[in-house]
């Protein structure tokens, strides 16, 4: 079973972010409960509505890693929509991360995927509970 999480301690993270300015920063973790191993980690800050999502790390390289990476995604933003956060940068979006990013309609300006109101795009009805 995967569980998602904000980790209270650094100590776990420290091998996935050896640098020293790193420790005080905010991470959202997927962890495996059986092996209790991380299978990927995201930092990132907020201030106000903006969040701002500065580094991905998936260890899990699996089948199934991408879709571990959309529940790591999805909760963060779910939290911190519920925190009223509405607009969200992403900063060095690579490869499958930025086809990711920009298949739920980012775009691109100043080096970085962003999108003015993550909350509409990511939680929005399904076709069923919309009526349609």
């Amino acid at each position: 079973m995967v569980k998602i999480g904000f980790p209270r301690d650094f100590s776990q993270l420290k091998a996935l972010f050896p640098e020293k300015e790193k420790e005080r920063d905010l991470y959202i973790v997927a962890e495996d409960t059986d092996t209790e191993k991380i299978l990927g980690a995201i930092r990132f800050f907020y201030k106000g509505n903006q969040v701002d999502i500065y580094e991905t790390v998936m260890t899990y390289q699996g089948e199934q890693y991408m879709a571990v990476f959309d529940g790591i995604v999805r909760t963060l933003l779910y939290k911190l929509a519920e925190d009223g956060c509405t607009s969200v940068a992403i900063h060095g979006a690579e490869n499958e991360y930025w086809q990711y990013f920009s298949d739920h309609e980012f775009t691109e300006a100043s080096g970085c995927l962003n999108h003015p109101d993550f909350p509409a795009e990511f939680f929005k009805p399904c076709a069923g509970c919309s009526g349609k």
